[in-house]
């Protein structure tokens, strides 16, 4: 018996291959394929939120060490700019000479208060002591060109390195404003008071009256105007 061969198009073929593909193809639902995007969409969005809240939090912490940099700098600058100050006003008083003013106002004080003591000392040899003593330390104080301020009565009382401790009245004008009494001697170096002499002074009170007057019509001028 003779078999018939039959001729299979290739279309028919190809077209046969493609229904069965589509049949196993699955069909996405456009609803569920939306849902699917937005919770991709979501979950991304939340990522990058929590990116951008550890990249602020790493900010702040950040600026805060830098500010705390600044300011231990800054303190730390303040403070070496201090000392060199200091180091420098340090080297200005040796260079003007006033390193030493502070003993030497203490030596100063020292022969002031109580070089008279010597004349209430009734043994020679220990009042011979005591002055001896007070000469050596005279003598210190103007090897380092330290002069004594010491007045007599009827000077005219030096304004710079006189102190006033009392003022008397007296009808003499030719009196107003000088010496009446020594009560301690003073001491300056280069014309810097270390100690000032105090004294008791004249007051004419002629003087006195006519510079009441003089302020009574200076008063009484301005309240015119």
């Amino acid at each position: 018996m003779a078999t018939d061969f039959v001729e299979l198009d290739e279309s028919t073929v190809d077209s046969g291959n493609v229904d069965a593909e589509n049949k196993d193809a699955k069909v996405v639902d456009p609803v569920t394929f939306k849902n699917v995007n937005q919770d991709e969409t979501k979950l991304g969005l939340e990522q990058l939120k929590g990116i951008m809240e550890s990249i602020a939090e790493s900010s702040v912490k950040i600026s805060g060490e830098i500010r705390e940099m600044h300011k231990l700098y800054h303190n730390e600058f303040a403070n070496r700019l201090l000392s060199m100050q200091e180091e420098l006003e340090r080297y200005h008083e040796i260079d003007k000479g006033r390193i030493f003013d502070g003993i030497l106002t203490d030596l100063s004080k020292l022969y002031s208060e109580n070089f008279s003591i010597a004349d209430d000392v009734a043994d020679e040899k220990i009042k011979k002591r005591l002055q001896y003593m007070f000469l050596d330390l005279l003598q210190i104080l103007e090897n380092c060109n330290v002069t004594m301020q010491k007045s007599k009565p009827g000077d005219k009382r030096n304004t710079r390195h006189c102190q006033v401790i009392e003022r008397i009245t007296t009808d003499n004008p030719d009196l107003h404003d000088t010496i009446a009494s020594i009560r301690s001697i003073g001491f300056y170096i280069e014309n810097r008071p270390l100690i000032k002499e105090m004294v008791d002074v004249y007051l004419c009170s002629e003087r006195t009256d006519a510079s009441k007057r003089a302020d009574v019509e200076i008063k009484t001028s301005k309240e015119e105007n």
